[in-house]
């Protein structure tokens, strides 16, 4: 996740977990070696799984590491859930197309069939 596409509450959550896995890498050897250890040349995922099974292990050995993890988590999901979010409301008389979108990758046209066009 490119942490520049985040808003600022989401960012300042991810932060918040970064700062707890910081610290509790102090006193946890493998959570440490696995959070400073260089990528794979070859672009694999074994970095990540070392992280990920420290991570577990840690929050095993310390139930208030895995509590407060969880709860910083949540609360960086939910802010990029509702980052992106979107709600979309029509009211009111429509009488005529209406688009309602998000993210729009290409041309949009807006327009009348030929058949239903009300002036023919």
């Amino acid at each position: 996740m490119p942490v520049e596409g985040l808003t600022d509450a989401a960012r300042e959550s991810l932060a918040s977990v970064m700062r707890l896995v910081r610290r509790k890498a102090a006193e946890h050897r493998a959570l440490r070696a696995a959070l400073t250890a260089e990528p794979a040349s070859g672009g694999g995922d074994d970095r990540t799984v070392a992280v990920r099974r420290a991570l577990v292990d840690a929050a095993d050995r310390d139930p208030d590491f895995d509590q407060e993890l969880r709860r910083r988590w949540a609360t960086f999901h939910q802010t990029t859930v509702r980052a992106e979010a979107v709600t979309n409301t029509v009211s009111g008389q429509v009488t005529g197309p209406v688009v309602q979108a998000r993210d729009i990758s290409g041309g949009v046209h807006v327009g009348w069939p030929a058949q239903q066009h009300p002036r023919r």
